[in-house]
């Protein structure tokens, strides 16, 4: 880990994630003053920055600068199926700190190799995991530590959001499980701990005026942790309303907590179900992510608290729990989310 200092920004794939996501969050932790690189094949207009086509371009480039470049942070925004190549190439002209967008591999089998690679090399990788740096999740974690609700026995998370239109227009989804799942699965991994058993999964298709999207309607999951503590996975893409809450069920209440819905209002809050305890908190999640792992990388915080490890322990249970709703051919109709 290298000393305090600034950390010259690398985004290699400068799409959504990499412009509207990473940049954006980089601007505002600096308030417009960093400087990025952006790596894509496409010409781009980089607020504040400069736009390189290739990965030797940045490389050029940081040195052009006077930066080294294993003193430089590198967002690895590309595609999941081309993240391996993409450290691959990273790490063969002296990289060594990273942060992944999710997912961090195409297959469980990429992941594992990822999680190999970083070990061989020593290289410092921070998967990007917004709901476990949420000030929403931190707030819920302090009551549930306070023992306002007793002793948790069971989690209720819900994502859910209406989906027709990009569902329409996209084909980067094989079914609901790959849209909010792979959220709750971390956040439900990072609360509740290691899981025993996927004890029940389901999903069911997208409704719409002239047919159905086979699979992409909605998914839930129930899982067994090794604590016994019980979760279930809910998301509804053809909901009515945006949804982002967690019910945390305790010996001596519960615990509801909202997280914003979409980047027009980014305030969540926490409160306790049917008592006068109510806390709401400002938060930007993936922002604040960003900002932990570039003082991670200067030595002044602790790493933010998902690892690949446990990106990819949630990537095999998602695995099972699809395998496991699509073992036959039917796709039951969809619950009333509790």
């Amino acid at each position: 880990m290298r000393k305090k200092g600034n950390s010259p920004s690398v985004i290699v794939g400068y799409g959504h994630a990499g412009r509207d996501l990473h940049h954006r969050a980089l601007r505002d932790i600096t308030g417009g003053r960093s400087t990025v690189i952006a790596v894509d094949p496409r010409p781009a207009e980089v607020a504040g920055g400069e736009w390189v086509p290739d990965i030797r371009g940045a490389v050029t480039a940081l040195w052009a600068a006077g930066h080294r470049v294993a003193d430089a942070v590198f967002h690895v925004a590309v595609p999941p199926d081309a993240h391996r190549d993409c450290l691959e190439q990273l790490l063969h002209v002296g990289a060594q700190h990273f942060i992944l967008e999710k997912p961090i591999a195409h297959t469980v089998q990429e992941a594992a190799h990822l999680v190999d690679l970083a070990e061989a090399t020593g290289a410092v990788v921070l998967p990007m995991s917004v709901w476990p740096a949420s000030r929403v999740t931190e707030a819920a974690e302090e009551l549930v530590a306070s023992g306002t609700i007793g002793e948790p026995v069971s989690y209720h998370m819900e994502q859910s959001k209406p989906r027709f239109r990009r569902s329409l227009q996209t084909q980067g989804h094989g079914s609901a499980f790959e849209v909010e799942l792979p959220h709750q699965l971390l956040l439900a991994l990072h609360l509740a701990g290691p899981v025993a058993e996927v004890t029940g999964s389901r999903g069911w298709d997208l409704p719409l005026p002239a047919g159905r999207l086979a699979r992409l309607g909605g998914a839930e999951v129930t899982l067994r942790h090794t604590s016994g503590v019980r979760t279930t996975l809910y998301t509804d893409l053809a909901s009515p309303v945006r949804r982002r809450r967690l019910h945390i069920h305790g010996t001596e209440g519960t615990l509801v907590a909202d997280y914003p819905v979409s980047g027009d209002d980014d305030f969540g809050q926490v409160r306790i179900a049917g008592r006068p305890v109510r806390k709401v908190v400002q938060d930007a999640p993936l922002t604040r992510f960003i900002e932990q792992a570039y003082a991670h990388f200067r030595g002044e915080a602790p790493a933010p608290r998902s690892d690949l490890a446990l990106h990819l322990e949630s990537m095999e249970l998602l695995d099972t729990a699809r395998a496991a709703a699509f073992a036959d051919s039917s796709t039951p109709a969809p619950q009333e989310a509790a």
